[in-house]
C-alpha cells in the first residue's frame, strides 16, 4: 500500500492510504482510498483534458420512465468508466435539468446543481446555472420564453415545449393550444457559444378542447392554456413559418449537463458546516463529481452504511474533494444509488442495496475516445 496525503483538518487522526490504482487509458486514471480511522472507502476517477478519451452523460432508456443499472448503461455506451449520476425522480427520470448531446432533454421538477460538459473537452461549469429556453417567430421577430421542457402542463400565460423524452408521461393535453414543430436544421451555436438553437418548420397549429397535439419523431410541440399570453403567441404562428428554438446557460461550449442537488464546494470553500444538521448532510454514501484548477475532472463514489465505511457527511465530503485539488463540486445522487463501475472489473465499489446495484435513470460515462452521439454545432451565421 502507498501512503497518499493527510487530510489536515477533516481528522487529526486521518491517514487515507491509496490501496488500489490503475491507469484506465491516457489522461484517465482510478484510486481506491481507504482510511481505517473514520471508517471510510472511497473511489476516485481523474478525468484530464486533451486526451482521446471524453466525458459523456448516458440516459437509461430513450425517454421518461426507465431505470437501468449503471453498469448496463456503462457497457452498452462502450464505456472505460462510469458513476451514477442525478437523482432519480418517478417515473424514470433525473430529477434536474438535464442537457444531452446538445439536445435539451428536461429543464426538471428542481434547476439544482449543474456539472456541464464542454464539447472541446477543455473543461466545464459547475453552479446553479438555470437554463434559459427561447422561441422566435423568424417571420415576425416575436419571441416567447419557452417556460418548462418535458416537465408540466403551461400555466396561465406561460408556453411549454415537449419532444420524444417526453413519452407517455409528459405530453400535451387536451383544452390547449399547441404548435408543432418539425423539420430541425442542423445544430447551430448561439453567438457567444452559450447554448445552441435550431430551426424548425410550423407543421400544425391547433386549439382544441378534445384532441391533444401529437408529439412526432424529432418534432416539438408547443402548447399554452387556450387563453392568455402563451395561447396569444401559440395562434401567431402558422404553418409553414420558421422558428427558432434555443437554450442557453452560463457556460460557453457546453453541450451536456447533469445536476446534482447540492454545490458543496464553491471556489475552493466548503459550503456545509460540521454543524449542519439536515437530512442532506447527515453521513450516506456518496457521489460527487468536480473540477481542479487545471480543469481536471474528479469523479468520487464513496461507500457507507457499513461497519468499515461510515460514509460521508456533506461537509466532510466537501473537505475530502478539495483535498484532491477540486475548487467546484456537485453533490450526485448517494445513497444505494452510488456505483462506480470500471471495464473490465465491474462495479468496484459496494451499494447497499440488498439486491446489489440499484437501477438509475442516468450516470456519467468515460468513454475511451469521441462520443458517436455528439455532433459538434457549426457557427452561428453572423448578420
Amino acid at each position: 500500500m502507498v501512503a497518499f496525503w493527510c487530510i489536515g483538518p477533516v481528522s487529526a487522526l486521518a491517514t487515507p492510504t491509496v490501496v488500489a490504482r490503475a491507469n484506465l487509458a491516457p489522461g484517465v486514471s482510478y484510486r481506491r482510498i481507504d482510511d481505517p480511522t473514520i471508517p471510510i472507502h472511497t473511489y476516485l476517477l481523474a478525468f484530464s483534458p486533451g486526451y482521446p478519451a471524453t466525458l459523456d452523460g448516458v440516459l437509461s432508456a430513450g425517454k421518461i420512465g426507465g431505470y437501468e443499472r449503471t453498469s448496463a448503461m456503462a457497457k452498452a455506451a462502450g464505456a472505460l468508466a462510469a458513476i451514477n449520476g442525478d437523482l432519480n425522480s418517478s417515473p424514470g427520470r433525473p430529477t434536474h435539468q438535464y442537457v444531452l448531446d446538445g439536445r435539451m432533454m428536461q429543464t426538471g421538477k428542481r434547476v439544482g446543481v449543474s456539472f456541464g460538459f464542454r464539447q472541446d473537452e477543455t473543461g466545464g461549469m459547475v453552479g446553479r446555472h438555470p437554463i434559459r429556453i427561447s422561441a422566435v417567430d423568424e417571420s415576425t421577430g416575436a419571441s416567447v420564453q419557452v417556460k418548462s421542457w418535458n416537465e408540466q402542463s403551461p400555466a396561465t400565460d406561460q408556453v411549454v415545449g415537449y419532444t420524444p423524452y417526453g413519452g407517455t408521461e409528459e405530453k400535451p393535453a387536451t383544452n390547449q393550444c399547441s404548435a408543432r414543430l418539425t423539420l430541425p436544421s442542423g445544430m447551430r451555436w448561439n453567438r457567444d457559444q452559450n447554448g445552441v438553437h435550431r430551426m424548425y418548420t410550423v407543421d400544425a397549429v391547433a386549439c382544441s378542447s378534445s384532441t391533444a397535439m401529437g408529439v412526432t419523431a424529432g418534432s416539438v410541440v408547443l402548447t399554452a392554456k387556450t387563453s392568455g399570453l402563451g395561447a396569444t403567441y401559440i395562434k401567431s404562428l402558422t404553418v409553414g413559418r420558421r422558428v427558432r428554438v434555443a437554450w442557453r446557460a452560463d457556460g460557453p461550449g457546453v453541450l451536456d449537463i447533469v445536476s446534482g442537488n447540492a454545490m458543496i464546494l464553491v471556489d475552493g470553500r466548503v459550503v456545509y458546516r460540521s454543524s449542519c444538521s439536515m437530512n442532506i448532510c447527515r453521513r450516506n454514501p456518496r457521489t460527487a463529481i468536480g473540477i481542479t484548477r487545471n480543469g481536471r475532472v474528479m469523479m468520487l463514489v464513496v461507500d457507507g452504511r457499513t461497519s468499515v465505511s461510515a460514509g460521508f457527511t456533506l461537509h466532510r465530503l466537501g473537505h475530502w474533494m478539495r483535498h484532491l485539488g477540486v475548487v467546484n463540486a456537485v453533490n450526485l445522487d448517494g445513497g444505494g444509488s452510488s456505483t462506480m463501475w470500471l471495464a473490465g472489473r465491474g462495479v468496484v465499489n459496494h451499494p447497499t442495496d440488498s439486491t446489489g446495484e440499484r437501477p438509475v435513470s442516468n450516470a456519467v460515462v468515460i468513454l475511451p475516445g469521441a462520443d458517436p452521439n455528439e455532433v459538434v454545432p457549426r457557427a452561428v451565421v453572423q448578420p
